[in-house]
């Protein structure tokens, strides 16, 4: 590998610090850096500058400094051009970074000398109302946006209706994403190898309403069925837009999956073990 470029969320704190420390190294040890505009003003390097939407085009791996949310932004920005993508985490949990700040230049030398691994996650497209398609590598969550009553929401399954959701909304989860929202509402841990979709409804108002896991190639729709009102859409945590009775969102599997630099550090299970302590046991005092 000849080129790698940098983005990162620039109001993180250490993301500063962290790509001065990157352009050392490779500077040092002959692998250039291409910078997103907001980037290379920040630590005054104009002269490693690309445009944002253009950083893809010049490098053969992105490293994405800061938390999952930093991930998913590159995830949604660069995912659909299969240029392969490194987290390094500034953040707090870091589930899908696979770097510490103390194992950067060890991780920027594997990138030089290509020592690592490609490990593709699948990515759904979801088309909303009055709004462009979007991609989510965690999830599609629709939910009744703040009101203080059950939503009422309809689940189709390439067009068969599935049943009706009376909750305070729904999460249509990846296998990636299924360690995200979808764990916190009681949706299962799918290993991110699999492709499928999970369904799982938030609050529901009845014990018969459970998580349902779809095959990849199926296509949800999920309907409004609230009168008087307004279902909030959010893709990867960011409000994408709203419906209103009888508007639908289809959710399928996308054209592409996305690329992640792997190395061969950590397995996923011992991810699970020592970042969301799956599986730990109870300390008594004796």
């Amino acid at each position: 590998m000849k080129t790698i470029g940098i983005t990162a969320h620039i109001d993180r704190p250490l993301i500063k610090e962290t790509t001065e420390r990157i352009i050392r190294w490779s500077e040092k040890n002959g692998l250039k850096c291409r910078l997103t505009d907001n980037l290379a003003e920040e630590v005054n390097r104009k002269d490693l500058q690309v445009g944002t939407n253009d950083l893809w085009k010049d490098c053969e791996a992105i490293v994405t400094l800061g938390g999952d949310g930093s991930m998913l932004a590159s995830a949604r920005a660069y995912g659909k051009h299969g240029v392969p993508i490194l987290g390094i985490n500034l953040g707090k949990l870091g589930f899908l970074t696979q770097v510490a700040q103390n194992q950067i230049e060890e991780s920027l030398l594997r990138l030089k000398e290509d020592r690592f691994k490609i490990e593709e996650r699948m990515v759904m497209e979801a088309s909303i109302p009055n709004a462009a398609s979007q991609v989510a590598l965690n999830d599609v969550v629709v939910d009744h946006g703040g009101a203080f009553r059950l939503a009422k929401i309809d689940l189709f399954s390439n067009d068969e209706f599935v049943c009706p959701f009376d909750a305070d909304g729904l999460v249509v989860s990846t296998p990636t994403g299924s360690t995200a929202y979808s764990l916190s509402v009681g949706g299962p841990v799918i290993h991110p190898a699999m492709e499928a979709m999970a369904v799982s409804p938030i609050s529901p108002h009845t014990l018969a309403l459970r998580t349902i896991i779809f095959p990849a190639a199926n296509v949800l729709t999920v309907r409004a069925g609230s009168e008087d009102m307004l279902l909030r859409v959010a893709i990867d945590g960011q409000v994408a837009g709203e419906l209103a009775l009888g508007d639908e969102v289809a959710v399928r599997t996308a054209g592409y999956k996305l690329k992640l630099v792997k190395f061969d550090t950590k397995s996923y299970y011992e991810v699970l073990r020592t970042k969301l302590n799956w599986g730990a046991r109870p300390i008594y005092n004796t």
